[in-house]
């Protein structure tokens, strides 16, 4: 077998310090003893401390992402204390009420004290724990398992070559079935995907129905939960006034959040550019050959709503738009398609409109503070109006 020995001593070296001796059971607890037992060749230890790690992040990172979905959703048409918006005073009473209301979500948690960024979060991010697993399954002979963790891990890491070879390596040995290995982090709209899909090459249009609507509802919920998890601490490595602060943290979140449809947009180490809107296509499919003309149509147009310019949907369109009983409002695009889309180009102009004013200015006087402990993608800049660099 293939390992990165030295890098994982590496690792621990690195991140060891997240650890105290008087540390309750942390997720950084859990992945340190993990980590400790796999250099101590303990792996039966490995493996359970590593689970519990991985079950304990995944317990107060759904936990977390679920108090600031659900208080943004409990206060989103809540009446103001004042009819009119004097100031943007709504804007900060609405924040006000969400930022009390995740405050209490939280407290109900009694884990709410646990702190997970900076570069544990990083570590499971990148799935770090799974380069250790693949190897601890290995030696407790659970070889179904490691396979299923070197392939976890390159579903995040598609070209590392030694993650690679193990899983080739496993792959050749008998007490591995390949088709029946798995994604652990995979979220239920890729195995909910991959059924309609399916489904759809044997031509059982209910089941492509019913499968493509279930991965839709839990795609979109996974996009949010997602763009919740970027709306966590921020350090902008300065002391801006109060507008500049706010603007300067929406942007860092702003940029997070736009990186949520690429990260889901891979199913099990296959590259996806289009995995929202191709729901829409097999869903416009199906429901034609079912004979469920307003349905079909809505799919059509909520698919060229996400892409404009596809000439084979354009054509399947103009196609409906023939048949009989097919009537002009039909082509109405789903409501989750056009609210997606709204949110879509509005955050591009935001985006833009920052590429494109706040750069720094050609005078001596300009100060740039970095802020390389922060783990933020650049510098910080200080200027007049201070937000995230590009």
């Amino acid at each position: 077998m293939y390992y990165t020995t030295l890098a994982l001593l590496i690792s621990l070296v690195l991140y060891v310090g997240l650890i105290s001796a008087n540390e309750p059971e942390t997720v950084a607890y859990f992945y340190e003893k993990g980590v400790e037992a796999y250099l101590e060749e303990r792996y039966p230890q490995c493996v359970e401390k590593l689970e519990a790690a991985l079950k304990r992040y995944r317990y107060l990172t759904k936990s977390t992402q679920h108090c600031r979905l659900k208080c943004k959703h409990d206060h989103e048409n809540e009446a103001p204390f004042y009819p009119e918006n004097i100031d943007d005073l709504q804007f900060f009473e609405k924040n006000l009420k969400i930022t009390l209301c995740i405050l209490r979500c939280k407290a109900r948690n009694s884990d709410n004290s646990e702190y997970l960024g900076g570069e544990l979060e990083k570590i499971f991010e990148e799935r770090k724990p799974y380069e250790y697993l693949n190897l601890c399954y290995y030696k407790i002979n659970d070889k179904q398992k490691a396979a299923s963790a070197a392939f976890t891990f390159l579903v995040a890491h598609p070209n590392h070559p030694v993650m690679s070879k193990n899983l080739d390596q496993y792959s050749q040995m008998p007490e591995v079935d390949m088709k029946d290995i798995i994604n652990f982090e995979a979220e239920d709209y890729v195995y909910l995907y991959a059924y309609g899909a399916d489904a759809y090459e044997k031509k059982d249009w209910n089941s492509v129905i019913n499968h493509m609507e279930e991965s839709l509802v839990s795609y979109l919920q996974a996009e949010d939960e997602c763009r919740a998890h970027c709306e966590g601490p921020f350090n902008p490595g300065w002391h801006p006034d109060f507008i500049p602060a706010i603007a300067n943290h929406f942007s860092f979140v702003l940029k997070c959040k736009r990186k949520c449809a690429s990260l889901l947009g891979t199913l099990n180490g296959e590259k996806y550019d289009d995995l929202l809107a191709s729901h829409y296509h097999y869903l416009q499919y199906a429901y034609f050959k079912k004979g469920n003309m307003p349905a079909a149509c809505q799919a059509v147009s909520s698919y060229l709503l996400l892409i404009p310019d596809d000439i084979t949907m354009l054509e399947n369109m103009k196609y409906y738009a023939k048949l009989p009983k097919v009537l002009d409002e039909y082509f109405q695009p789903r409501e989750e398609a056009v609210h997606y889309t709204q949110r879509d180009t509005y955050e591009r102009k935001i985006l833009e409109f920052i590429k494109d004013e706040f750069k720094l200015p050609e005078r001596p006087e300009v100060k740039i503070k970095g802020d390389t402990a922060s783990g933020n993608d650049s510098a910080q800049f200080e200027i007049d109006l201070h937000v995230q660099p590009k």
